[in-house]
């Protein structure tokens, strides 16, 4: 009879103990948005919906504003952003490429954006580089030391979604034939993420760092202003907790990867020890 039980009832309790064990590793993500305040749009109308899909799901998030692209009309949503308890970080004045100029430019570009995006900087102070270049030798190491003298912390990206192009897609459709073409693309934009969340987690464990929080980079554009509340839902679906920026930051320590001997072995002494009372 105990022999019966066992099979029908502890064992498979027990197996989805080791399953759940196996799964246990938090899953946290932050959201970084660049290119506010919009990718080739005066308006803003997408601006609000990304801003309305963030603050509806109590998502944190950074965004980070090319200086040099602000109209007067965009000050108002670009505080609006802030003021909803999301950051705001610098993204250069005209978003160089630090590959294709010279030290002296870029760190002109930085100083003028900083100056123009006073008003709505949020603390602690983010930067990240247009195009992720951080360039190499001299030059990467002079503009890492401008950076800090003016307080800024580099945003790095775990997890790049490559939204351009499958906006660019969206975006050579015909307008009028844009919502159904969306119904394709949507699916192929939300799985090429995953794909590229996965391999991001695998990353993770091979650094012996599991736990390790993820960033996601998106752009303000035209696509994410209506999948963006998709893109959350996939996440909040996977078991994923979003965080802010600065919580992705904190340093994590390598961790051990569990052996499946040290995590079986107490499932299996409880198994021996119902065999024996049959």
């Amino acid at each position: 009879m105990r022999t019966t039980l066992l099979k029908k009832i502890v064992i498979p309790l027990l197996l989805l103990m080791v399953v759940t064990t196996s799964f246990a590793e938090s899953r946290e993500i932050a959201l970084t948005i660049d290119d506010l305040p919009f990718v080739g749009e005066s308006k803003n109308f997408h601006l609000n919906m990304i801003i309305d899909a963030v603050t509806a799901n109590d998502v944190p998030a950074t965004g980070f504003v090319i200086a040099g692209k602000i109209s007067p009309e965009n000050w108002a949503m670009l505080r609006r952003f802030r003021d909803a308890g999301l950051g705001l970080g610098n993204h250069t004045l005209s978003h160089k490429n630090l590959n294709k100029v010279n030290t002296e430019t870029y760190i002109h570009e930085i100083d003028e954006a900083d100056k123009i995006l006073l008003p709505v900087l949020t603390k602690p102070k983010y930067f990240r580089y247009p195009y992720l270049a951080m360039s190499k030798g001299d030059k990467k190491e002079e503009v890492l030391e401008f950076l800090q003298s003016k307080d800024y912390r580099i945003a790095p990206v775990t997890i790049d979604s490559k939204d351009f192009i499958f906006n660019q897609l969206l975006l050579s459709v015909k307008e009028k034939e844009r919502r159904a073409f969306l119904t394709v693309l949507k699916p192929c934009y939300l799985n090429y993420i995953w794909q590229q969340t996965l391999q991001a987690e695998e990353h993770n464990r091979q650094a012996h760092k599991p736990s390790q929080p993820q960033i996601l980079l998106v752009h303000a554009n035209l696509l994410n202003a209506y999948v963006l509340p998709d893109i959350i839902n996939l996440y909040k679906e996977k078991g994923f907790t979003f965080i802010s920026l600065q919580g992705a930051l904190k340093p994590v320590a390598k961790q051990a990867t569990p052996k499946p001997k040290t995590m079986l072995s107490p499932i299996i002494n409880t198994i021996d020890t119902f065999m024996a009372w049959d």
